[in-house]
């Protein structure tokens, strides 16, 4: 008969042919667990893919021109897209108001641009995110000295148009932000409020598209002209503007261009955005005719 401790020792044996396998796969996995996480961090270490914060912003800002005749453009910024947008809306354009309709220079005069905005969205069905209002030299001194923009003016006013004020021959234009304000006046003189608003948002595309370099600092010259303008962007907004700016200025080619409304004449001067019309406008502030607009209580 076989003593205990040989029992005891085969009963160790055996217990230890069992679990040793079972250590090892564990173990083994455990190793291959570690490998794998390893190389997933190299992997994402070396492929040094960054997502640049302001590829991902989008905004649109109403901009007011501060003026006797107050003037607006619309600015869509959309970085995924690598594009800039304006679309002039003239002064005399009608918006809905409690007791029927005014229209958005009388509203920008006599409640501001916040109201301004608000009744532009219960219109339309959609506001833009904010709003901004400079005087012309505030929005000039943006641009360092020196700079100037082409603005073909064929592209805005007719023929007839353009021979009344000499541009049969030469239709372009150079012109510097300092006094792009009494030239686009000059130019405007005569024509429909719409066209003279094309032609604001005309050079402003043609400043913003021919000096990308640019786009950056003008975020800063806001900054610097805060105490001289009325905004509701805020600080954290703001920064991401520059980063907007500052990517697609990085990058090689960018869209940068106008959308024209087609409005039509009302009595009074007044000019009314067709169905079609809003239906862009729509487009352009991303909100589409199926979402529905929250618009603020009247005042």
């Amino acid at each position: 008969m076989r003593s205990r401790a040989a029992l005891f020792l085969e009963s160790l044996i055996l217990t230890l042919l069992l679990l040793l396998p079972m250590i090892g796969v564990v173990q083994f996995f455990a190793v291959q667990r570690r490998q794998q996480e390893e190389l997933r961090q190299a992997n994402a270490a070396d492929s040094g893919v960054v997502v640049d914060p302001g590829s991902k912003v989008v905004r649109t800002v109403l901009t007011a021109v501060q003026q006797e005749n107050p003037a607006f453009v619309l600015v869509r910024v959309d970085a995924p897209a690598a594009a800039i947008t304006f679309c002039a809306l003239p002064g005399s354009m009608q918006v809905a108001a409690p007791a029927g309709t005014t229209t958005l220079a009388d509203c920008y005069l006599t409640a501001g641009p916040a109201r301004a905005v608000q009744l532009l969205g219960e219109t339309v069905g959609a506001q833009p995110d904010r709003y901004l209002a400079a005087t012309p030299a505030v929005l000039a001194g943006l641009w360092p000295e020196g700079i100037t923009a082409r603005l073909d003016t064929a592209a805005y006013l007719t023929e007839d148009a353009r021979e009344q004020k000499g541009l049969t021959d030469q239709t372009v234009l150079e012109i510097p932000p300092a006094t792009a304000e009494t030239a686009l006046a000059d130019l405007g003189a005569d024509q429909t409020a719409p066209t003279a608003a094309r032609l604001r948002a005309g050079y402003w595309c043609a400043l913003f598209r021919q000096h990308p370099e640019q786009l950056p600092e003008l975020v800063s010259g806001l900054r610097s002209a805060a105490s001289r303008t009325l905004t509701d962007l805020p600080a954290q907004e703001l920064n991401e503007l520059e980063q907007a700016f500052r990517y697609l200025a990085g990058l090689p080619e960018i869209t940068v261009d106008t959308e024209a409304l087609p409005f039509t004449s009302q009595p009074g001067g007044e000019w009314e955005l067709t169905e079609d019309g809003a239906e862009e406008l729509r487009g352009l502030l991303g909100t589409s005719e199926t979402q529905e607009f929250q618009a603020q209580p009247s005042a």
